[in-house]
């Protein structure tokens, strides 16, 4: 028996384990599981839907069983078509209640061929096999609830492990139907919408569109899905990997793999490109904790907010907040506040607002904190009045006192 769930992307395994545990999101499961609710998709499906079975549809039945058998996947599983003019796919995982589902629309059924659809119902049953679907539920009642407030951290790491979540289901995708020029027709139909009929497919000639968004240096963090030139990309590096099962060319070790998937998928995040964006972070990261952990101690609220305002700049802002020690706070927080006096970047002012209301987010202002601020509007050559109205202002953001959070340096 192949035990396929190891060869599930490492990252995403890493940020369930983040979103499961330190934010304790595990907890939520058994409170969304929701028999009924299930059972009314089931209802639903069967009364606007077709199910597939050896006699309505011998052919696509006859795929998904074969699929199913290839990796090795015993839960049972109802297939379903329904009629819609989008080119989709989708599963439900039916948590023991009812049995699996997967749904292919009319349209891709139509524009797909056989060993195409296989590529779709691999990925799909992927990501049953996975359980994305326990986090998926969490992630959409949570941000739709009203009483639940989810931090800027915690949003920015769902977005990032559902894009991750369909790299792991390719590779079931790719196991199913193991040929890349297969899977690039899949992922250039998806893109371009038309068939061979319309447009000659080659693979090599498509990925070139990758080189260009490089170049472009633009992330494409929002959109729910990977690019389909990065998911093909990431098949590709992973089929010439010693990870992958049949792999006959000179493998990529696993070391190599992780490194090169990093820096394409590095292409879904965006970062600070201008100068006047780089120094802007710089000041919320270094200035931001010089003030915030003056007794290098964090208040959540601190942490939350620094994050937030990195957010507007960057979707890894994590990676901005970590400094091997105080005295690498100071000295960076020195620098950049040198810079800003310097070239008189009006910014200043607004970056010195921030800074005001990340002082009192607690629900505390301290003497010390005072301190602080006044000791920033020298070193920016901010005048101590001027200082004084942006102290006064942030106070209306003025929050409850919140709990001490640890220590943020590394090590």
């Amino acid at each position: 028996m192949n035990d396929f769930t190891k060869l599930r992307f490492h990252e995403e395994e890493i940020l369930v384990k983040i979103l499961e545990d330190d934010f304790a999101l595990k907890n939520y499961y058994e409170i969304f599981d929701n028999e009924e609710g299930l059972k009314n998709v089931v209802n639903s499906l069967l009364s606007s839907g077709v199910k597939l079975n050896s006699v309505i549809a011998p052919r696509l039945h006859q795929i998904c069983s074969d699929v199913k058998q290839k990796l090795d996947f015993n839960e049972d599983i109802d297939f379903y078509i329904v009629s819609s003019v989008e080119f989709n796919a989708y599963s439900i995982n039916g948590f023991g209640y009812v049995p699996h589902m997967i749904c292919l629309t009319s349209s891709l059924v139509q524009m797909f061929k056989d060993d195409e659809l296989a590529f779709v119902i691999g990925h799909e049953i992927g990501h049953i096999m996975f359980k994305h679907s326990q986090l998926s539920i969490v992630s959409s009642i949570l941000s739709k609830s009203d009483s639940q407030s989810v931090s800027t951290q915690a949003q920015n790491i769902f977005v990032r492990w559902h894009k991750y979540a369909e790299i792991s289901s390719d590779r079931m995708g790719f196991i199913a139907q193991p040929n890349l020029e297969t899977v690039g027709k899949v992922f250039f139909k998806l893109a371009s919408g038309l068939s061979e009929e319309h447009l000659n497919f080659n693979i090599q000639e498509y990925l070139k569109q990758l080189e260009h968004i490089k170049d472009m240096s633009r992330g494409d963090f929002f959109s729910s899905h990977p690019s389909s030139l990065v998911r093909l990309k990431c098949l590709e590096l992973f089929s010439q990997s010693e990870l992958y099962p049949d792999c006959r060319k000179t493998s990529i070790n696993t070391s190599g793999l992780n490194e090169e998937m990093h820096s394409i998928l590095d292409l879904l995040e965006y970062h600070p490109r201008t100068d006047d964006q780089k120094s802007a972070v710089e000041f919320i990261a270094s200035v931001g904790m010089y003030v915030a952990c003056g007794d290098r101690d964090i208040n959540p609220n601190e942490l939350e907010y620094l994050y937030s305002l990195l957010d507007n700049y960057t979707s890894q802002p994590e990676k901005y907040l970590v400094f091997n020690d105080y005295d690498e706070i100071v000295a960076r927080k020195n620098a950049i506040c040198e810079h800003y006096a310097e070239t008189n970047n009006e910014l200043k002012y607004w970056l010195c607002e921030r800074m005001g209301i990340l002082a009192i987010c607690d629900g505390k202002f301290d003497e010390s904190e005072k301190v602080l601020l006044f000791e920033l509007a020298e070193r920016l050559e901010i005048r101590e009045e001027r200082m004084r109205e942006i102290i006064r202002w942030a106070s209306g953001y003025m929050r409850p006192r919140g709990q001490h959070g640890g220590n943020f340096f590394k090590g």
